[in-house]
């Protein structure tokens, strides 16, 4: 009986000792799921913080580049231009007039004072982008009363094409003053997108129902491809001819061809010459 009071007196302390330990490291447990819970709270909500921070400097930040570009758009300035009486019809020039009307007023200095406004038609006769480009250039001085519009055949002369970066044709320019200011890049050629591009550059709009009409399609720049024979081609097809026939003269193959034929030569007038012999023998 008393070993039996004894058992059940070390299974309670066992059993209680047990129960301290559990519920010790339950107290323990709790705490750590708390503080980690606690650390996770404050985590997302650091998170959703640098979130919130991030997408209000971004909004700033479009709300700056898009008040930088309309300030830019602003001071954006056009260049003056003076009024002039000039024909209107396009004035097909050569390297010397263009010189003459492109020459610059010494008292300007700067863009901001108003000067004599060019636009330039830099051409090609023989090219068919230029003959689509030109009925609408032609029309152009009737929008733009004010500004001189002119032409010139830039395969003919070619002083200005290295100084205003002319690669290709048509190509449009206009000059302030003498000194250009805009080109024009784009690949559409039409009476309203030549107007875009003047008005843009100079503030000056386009009178009013400006369109192209059949006189446009007749000059002053032709509106169809010449079909005349180029001189500066043929001759450069003749240069190209003469210096692949030197070079080729010079070559192991024109050597080879040489004394092949020279032998065949020889062979056929030693043949003859047996022939000949043997006849009168006979």
């Amino acid at each position: 009986m008393f070993w039996k009071v004894i058992t059940c007196l070390l299974l309670w302390r066992v059993l209680a000792f047990c129960e301290e330990i559990i519920c010790e490291k339950y107290e323990n447990s709790t705490l750590e799921n708390h503080e980690i819970s606690t650390q996770l709270d404050g985590g997302v909500e650091n998170v959703v913080t640098n979130i919130t921070n991030i997408n209000t400097n971004h909004t700033q930040d479009q709300e700056g580049t898009t008040a930088n570009a309309e300030d830019t758009n602003k001071t954006q300035k056009c260049v003056p231009c003076l009024p002039g009486v000039f024909d209107r019809v396009v004035q097909i020039t050569n390297d010397t007039e263009l010189i003459k009307i492109l020459q610059p007023d010494t008292k300007i200095t700067d863009r901001e004072t108003p000067a004599l406004c060019v636009l330039v038609l830099f051409y090609s006769k023989y090219c068919p982008f230029s003959s689509m480009a030109a009925p609408h250039f032609n029309a152009l001085p009737r929008a733009f009363p004010d500004i001189k519009m002119v032409a010139i055949n830039a395969m003919i002369y070619h002083l200005f094409n290295t100084q205003n970066g002319i690669v290709g044709v048509p190509s449009l320019m206009l000059f302030h003053n003498g000194k250009s200011v805009a080109k024009f890049n784009r690949s559409e050629y039409t009476l309203e997108i030549f107007s875009e591009f003047v008005t843009k550059h100079t503030c000056i709009p386009a009178v009013e129902k400006s369109i192209v009409t059949s006189a446009d399609f007749a000059g002053p720049v032709v509106s169809q491809p010449s079909k005349d024979s180029d001189f500066f081609l043929i001759l450069s097809w003749v240069f190209i001819m003469l210096c692949s026939t030197f070079y080729f003269t010079k070559s192991k193959w024109w050597k080879w061809i040489v004394e092949t034929v020279q032998r065949n030569w020889r062979e056929s007038e030693a043949q003859l010459q047996h022939e000949h012999t043997d006849y009168f023998v006979n």
